[in-house]
């Protein structure tokens, strides 16, 4: 495993307006990309509690561009996740117009400068990045949860949370921060649309269950990991 290192000293919360203002989004954009995001979630095979889908794609320090992945498979090690790691999962596959999304652009362009600073730390010419889309989903009396369920330290040097929505109804998806004693220190909930926590693994970060106070309650997360060197070589090439 690379050695850990402090890019957001843990994490790091951003505002969704904050985050794109150099980007002039039109209300038309969400809505495309809430219906992108619609049409590229498949049941989680490893969880009925999730709906979700993946694409892998690296980042290429010298030239600045990216493309989709050969391998569209991701692994967690059992320390990172003792729910489903140490084993190698396939998702639904997004389709990789993603890539030249003008939503999902102008969200990786704010993140770059974390992603060429992992690359210079870690002296790598190319960054593995999984983009993941999950929806939790629950009906009144039900829970849909993360995986792992509860306070965790990534594999990956960087996770970017997005939302994209929560309901109204929804109950708990709170993201929670804590040191290594496993005591909360600080509650985050993120609300408008693309909202996004930034974590790495100098701190351990959790996000509580989703559920409903009436009706069908969902809560949709863009995940932009950028994956550590030990978590390749699982999977299909």
């Amino acid at each position: 495993m690379e050695d850990i290192h402090p890019y957001v000293n843990g994490f790091k919360f951003v505002k969704g307006g904050d985050l794109l203002s150099d980007h002039q989004l039109e209300l038309t954009e969400i809505s495309e990309f809430r219906d992108f995001f619609d049409h590229n979630v498949k049941p989680d095979p490893y969880s009925p509690v999730r709906i979700r889908g993946m694409l892998k794609i690296e980042y290429s320090y010298t030239f600045r561009t990216i493309t989709k992945s050969k391998v569209q498979s991701y692994f967690a090690s059992g320390g990172a996740n003792d729910l489903n790691g140490g084993v190698s999962r396939t998702f639904n596959v997004i389709d990789e117009s993603l890539i030249t999304n003008p939503t999902f652009k102008a969200v990786f362009d704010q993140h770059e400068g974390l992603i060429r600073e992992y690359c210079e730390v870690n002296d790598v010419q190319t960054a593995n990045i999984s983009v993941h889309f999950i929806r939790y989903q629950a009906n009144e009396g039900e829970a849909s949860y993360s995986s792992p369920v509860w306070l965790h330290q990534d594999d990956e040097p960087l996770v970017f949370i997005h939302l994209i929505q929560l309901t109204d109804n929804a109950l708990g998806a709170d993201n929670i921060i804590s040191g290594f004693d496993n005591l909360p220190t600080h509650v985050i909930r993120l609300t408008d649309f693309m909202d996004c926590l930034i974590v790495d693994p100098t701190l351990k970060h959790a996000v509580t269950p989703t559920g409903s106070m009436k009706g069908t309650a969902q809560r949709d997360v863009m995940l932009i990991n950028l994956e550590n060197l030990s978590q390749q070589g699982h999977g299909d090439y």
